[in-house]
């Protein structure tokens, strides 16, 4: 007799019980493990780049001092010339225009203190930075002082309105915002009669009545490095054929490759 059931196929194969979860938590910790082994990684070659460069000369040690014992003789020099004051009005009373466009382009790090509170002071701490100061004697004292960290010059209103569009930030509660709007700029300066962009292109311009209150609602210019480069000695003064020092409407040409 032949018992049908022995040889029938079975309703269900035979399988194994699969856990989604449990293949979506082994995927998670491979990731996981994935982003902690890059990390690793950097650190490593972080380590390995400083013991590779752990050595340093004697000399390194020093040269911070050096260079502000230099800076600090030069500045002595500058201040204790007899006719340094008679100079700095000169000028100033020379220079027609009122207006000065001072931009930063060498000293990453100024080891000298005096040097980096007037830079500070004109709102200048990093390289590269710009602002517009009005030719006065004061102004151009401390310019002879940070003469050989700094290019100014006699900005046209053509560059004055090109850094103020392509460059203009100012400062709202305390928090660098770009000038998007002559509403913005109304609320900040309405009440001094600044209303637009316009206006404080002008003020800037002109050196007019505004011009203090103008010039701290602007923030420092952050210019790119020139176009092709400095083409001569950055650390020789203009007047002897380099890059650094006064000059004047020549300046304007240099704003041009830094936008």
């Amino acid at each position: 007799m032949i018992y049908p059931h022995r040889y029938a196929v079975p309703n269900k194969l035979p399988g194994k019980t699969v856990s989604v979860l449990k293949h979506r938590k082994r995927r998670i910790r491979q990731d996981l493990s994935v982003v902690e082994q890059k990390q690793n990684d950097r650190v490593k070659q972080r380590i390995a780049k400083i013991k590779h460069h752990k050595f340093r000369r004697a000399e390194s040690f020093v040269m911070g001092y050096i260079k502000a014992e230099k800076t600090a003789k030069r500045i002595k020099q500058t201040i204790l010339r007899t006719n340094i004051t008679q100079q700095s009005a000169a000028s100033a009373a020379e220079g027609n225009p009122k207006l000065l466009f001072v931009m930063r382009h060498a000293g990453k790090k100024i080891f000298d203190k005096t040097t980096t509170d007037i830079f500070k002071t004109l709102r200048m701490p990093n390289r590269h930075n710009a602002v517009f100061l009005e030719n006065t004697k004061e102004n151009q004292l401390l310019l002879r002082v940070i003469e050989p960290f700094v290019i100014y010059g006699n900005p046209s209103l053509s560059s004055i309105r090109e850094l103020v569009f392509k460059k203009g930030f100012g400062r709202v509660n305390g928090k660098k915002t770009a000038i998007q709007s002559n509403t913005m700029v109304e609320e900040q300066l309405g009440e001094k009669g600044v209303i637009c962009l316009e206006d404080i292109i002008h003020e800037i311009c002109t050196v007019g009545p505004n011009f203090d209150a103008v010039n701290r609602f602007l923030c420092s210019f952050v210019l790119s490095s020139p176009r092709n480069g400095f083409q001569k000695k950055v650390s020789v003064s203009y007047k002897r054929g380099g890059e650094y020092g006064d000059r004047g409407s020549a300046v304007n040409e240099l704003i041009a490759r830094c936008l």
